[in-house]
């Protein structure tokens, strides 16, 4: 199992979609009222609060960031059917594509209702990392279904 490398693909979009999780993701910044809103798991919420903390929450964004390493676990560990985990890494990939469009329209109507300009951080880029390393795990695992339908015919 972890010596195939399409296990350590998943084994590294399980790594990096944790710490997905628990990073921030973006700053939303007011530069008329001198205001600083971080966007993470939990929501937006102001840097430097005042009264109101928590501005909003992102449950769609905290969702699916929960469900991809999932996912990848479960696909890990159905190393035995290799369609199902090509299916599983699929499911995963538009999970990821759904948490960028999650991720652009609450930081596009967040940037609307406080008047900020928005400025990304460097964990944003890895669920793309991410993308393309699922990508790597279907053409590996692929190839595996490819060498044992080969080896069957032999015998």
């Amino acid at each position: 199992m972890i010596q195939r490398i399409q296990t350590l693909y998943l084994l590294a979009i399980v790594i990096l979609s944790g710490f997905v999780i628990f990073a921030p993701l973006a700053d939303l910044v007011n530069t008329v009222d001198k205001l600083i809103y971080l966007v993470d798991f939990k929501g937006i919420s102001l840097l430097k609060p005042t009264a109101n903390t928590l501005e909003t929450t992102i449950w769609g964004l905290t969702t699916i960031s929960m469900i991809v390493p999932v996912i990848a676990l479960i696909a890990i560990f159905s190393y035995k059917n290799r369609t199902k985990q090509i299916r599983l890494c699929v499911i995963n990939m538009g999970f990821m594509l759904a948490y960028y469009g999650f991720l652009v329209f609450e930081i596009w109507t967040a940037c609307i209702r406080l008047h900020t300009d928005w400025h990304l951080r460097i964990p944003t880029v890895l669920p793309l990392v991410n993308l393309i390393l699922s990508y790597l795990a279907i053409g590996a695992i692929g190839k595996d279904e490819k060498l044992v339908k080969s080896l069957d015919r032999l015998r």
